[in-house]
């Protein structure tokens, strides 16, 4: 049986192809990675030549990865009824705000959690692959209102209105440690992208609301995905010869 028949609804075709707070949810891994390995590693003498290789993390990855991040906060954790019921029919839009570095590079996108036409809460992903994770934070990054929307405030030094200039770039680092942070990244980018072509073979939009039906085989991809995500993880563990 191929995977596709595996997970596909009964009554669709088959396709081609964490307890929270109300302000911040820091993501897993290879984040504290970087503080770690940096001794080890560190960043590229002047005379090292880095890795040349395309590092700005393409919009619809960002999308896939905010998408699996808030499919985990309500679909495997039934047992938060507030998380539960605060994600339970929502969607992540696809039109990020680019949070960019000094240089005016992409930094980070923050797609917003959308529903019943209301702005929730967000997740930020990283738009460099060099920071070597991909969520790095779910939250309602200070602007949760009075009525549970959320709306951004421009007039705050970190607001997320579009183009707003965030931190500093990320530096040159040695080919080692630059091909650390890639295969990390590649991690979470992988398990993201598994998660949405799984849920496409079975016939389930992840732009859209889902079933009661949709969640129970979304919880099923999302369980397997995290299983091989972990093995990847050890991969790049043995690789590199680190502590994810």
């Amino acid at each position: 049986m191929t995977k596709g028949n595996r997970y596909q609804r009964k009554d669709r075709p088959l396709k081609e192809v964490v307890s929270m707070n109300r302000s911040m949810i820091p993501l897993f891994a290879p984040v504290a990675l970087i503080v770690a390995c940096v001794v080890a590693c560190g960043c590229a003498a002047a005379d090292d030549q880095p890795i040349a290789v395309n590092t700005t993390v393409p919009i619809e990855h960002g999308w896939n990865q905010a998408t699996a991040a808030i499919l985990e906060q309500y679909v495997l954790t039934r047992a938060n009824q507030e998380t539960y019921d605060m994600f339970n029919g929502s969607t992540v839009s696809p039109d990020p705000v680019i949070l960019l570095d000094s240089n005016k590079s992409p930094l980070y996108y923050r797609y917003y959690v959308q529903k019943n036409g209301e702005t929730i809460y967000a997740v930020q992903v990283s738009a460099n692959k060099l920071l070597g994770t991909t969520v790095t934070a779910i939250g309602d990054f200070g602007y949760i209102g009075r009525d549970g929307s959320m709306t951004t405030n421009e007039s705050d030094p970190h607001g997320a209105e579009a183009g707003f200039v965030r931190g500093t770039p990320v530096p040159s680092y040695t080919d080692e440690y630059t091909r650390l942070m890639l295969d990390s990244w590649e991690v979470g980018d992988t398990y993201a992208r598994n998660v949405v072509r799984d849920a496409e073979n079975a016939g389930i939009d992840l732009s859209t609301p889902l079933s009661d039906e949709e969640r129970e085989v979304v919880g099923e991809i999302l369980r397997e995905q995290i299983g091989q995500r972990e093995q990847r993880i050890q991969e790049v563990e043995k690789n590199h010869r680190v502590n994810l």
